[in-house]
């Protein structure tokens, strides 16, 4: 059954602070896509300029679905970024559940993660003042949408959680683009347990194994790890530019550089296992913008060229290399989420894309175009953002169901808003760029 259904909250249109390239190169590495059409663009600050914001509500009857199993504890759900969660996404009768704003004026925010009874956010206030924008962990009951939290993580900009047991972790980046600290709190009320400030990074914490894995980039470029007791277990420098995100499985960890390379770190004690060139190369851009994803013994690496790399993590063999779009529009495609049997791809010029892991070759995609932003399976099917909308597809191009979300013109064509799900619950979570927190669940 297909079932379309909207809600438009009144959102005013924001501003576009100008970037140097340096910038830009600053802004944009991370686990996620933002895009104009052709090219990559930053998450920027916007702000509401004294108009209305959505106001929470509560959607009873679509509560119904939620249970409590299920986690979404990282970007990506987890540290190896999959994107593949065991929890069965929203099916039949779907809608919207709850709708949460927090604070006064948000203007940039993380993707949600989802523990065992709250979705936790990081967002940032002040937009006027970019020095002292002020960024604050939230924390929402899973089921009923209730703020339960709200704590002041510093003068700084959010950039990822992830959550291990009874600590949250938390990753926020300086005003100058120079620093990051990584903070650990309690679950329960949000109180520091340690803290501590290493150079900029390149986007969210992967935790694997109880080990906390960054990347840093600039002058830096190495990355760390950390023991949930605030130890630095090791720090390894990369030869080249580190660009993405780390993702790690129990054996290594991976980061995609500028240059089409991926590094491979032993996870354990850090010391280089090999570095391959991956991505073909491309004169326009960094040539590995979206965060790799680590799954079964197998490195999946998206191109600039707007190509699939599938790479074996012993030793960085190729395994195989697909085009998931026909033409080369520019767009880097975003990261891939990984089950079983198939690799998914998010693509605005190719739809979303299946593509079989064990040869590569394309298996089905979507009639409609979607975004270059990355998606989240579960049980029954796959849900993708779109400018606009989530949509859940089964496992194949037949469209399950369609929520409509309106995002603020910021006055700029062809802008995407960076949108993220989670999957957990039996609910899905949607985060919007602007701090919107969505709960998706279906009417039993």
């Amino acid at each position: 059954m297909s079932l379309q259904k909207e809600f438009t909250p009144a959102l005013a249109t924001g501003y576009m602070a100008p970037l140097t390239r340096r910038q830009l190169l600053q802004h944009t590495a991370g686990g996620g896509i933002l895009a104009f059409a052709g090219c990559t663009t930053p998450s920027l600050p916007r702000r509401s300029g004294g108009e209305s914001v959505p106001k929470p509500f509560t959607n009873d009857a679509y509560i119904a679905s939620y249970t409590t199993a299920g986690r979404w504890l990282q970007d990506g759900h987890d540290g190896g970024r999959t994107g593949n969660a065991d929890s069965r996404i929203p099916h039949g009768d779907v809608d919207v559940a709850w709708l949460r704003r927090p604070g006064t004026d948000p203007h940039s925010a993380t993707a949600p993660i989802a523990g065992p009874d709250r979705v936790y956010i990081a967002y940032v206030e002040s937009p006027d003042d970019a020095e002292h924008s002020e960024t604050y962990l939230a924390g929402f009951d899973a089921e009923s949408g209730e703020q339960q939290l709200d704590v002041d993580l510093g003068i700084g900009r959010a950039v990822g959680l992830a959550f291990v047991d009874e600590t949250l972790l938390a990753v926020t980046r300086g005003p100058d683009y120079e620093q990051a600290t990584l903070t650990a709190l309690v679950r329960k009320d949000g109180s520091t347990q340690w803290m501590d400030t290493i150079p900029d990074v390149t986007g969210s914490p992967a935790v694997v194994d109880g080990t906390c894995f960054l990347a840093t980039r600039d002058d830096d470029n190495a990355v760390y790890a950390y023991t949930l007791d605030g130890t630095q277990q090791w720090r390894t420098a990369i030869d080249g530019e580190c660009y993405t995100a780390p993702c790690a499985d129990s054996e290594g960890v991976y980061v995609g550089l500028t240059d089409g390379r991926i590094a491979a770190l032993d996870a354990t004690t850090g010391d280089q296992r090999w570095s391959k060139q991956i991505a073909t190369l491309d004169d326009c851009c960094p040539d590995i913008q979206g965060t790799p994803t680590v799954a079964d013994g197998r490195l999946y690496v998206p191109g600039i060229t707007e190509e699939l790399v599938a790479a074996d993590t012993a030793d960085g063999t190729v395994l195989w290399r697909t085009s998931v779009v026909d033409d080369d529009y520019g767009n880097a495609i975003p990261s891939p989420t990984v089950t079983a049997e198939t690799a998914y791809v998010n693509t605005h010029h190719g739809g979303l894309v299946a593509i079989d892991i064990v040869d590569g070759s394309i298996r089905w995609r979507s009639a409609e175009n979607g975004d270059n932003q990355p998606l989240a399976a579960g049980s029954g099917g796959v849900v993708a953002p779109r400018s606009g909308s989530v949509v859940a597809y089964e496992t194949s191009d037949s469209r399950a169901w369609s929520i409509e979300i309106t995002v603020p013109d910021i006055g700029m064509a062809g802008y995407i808003m960076d949108t993220e799900v989670a999957l957990a619950h039996g609910m899905c979570y949607v985060g919007i760029d602007d701090g919107r927190i969505y709960a998706i669940g279906s009417s039993e």
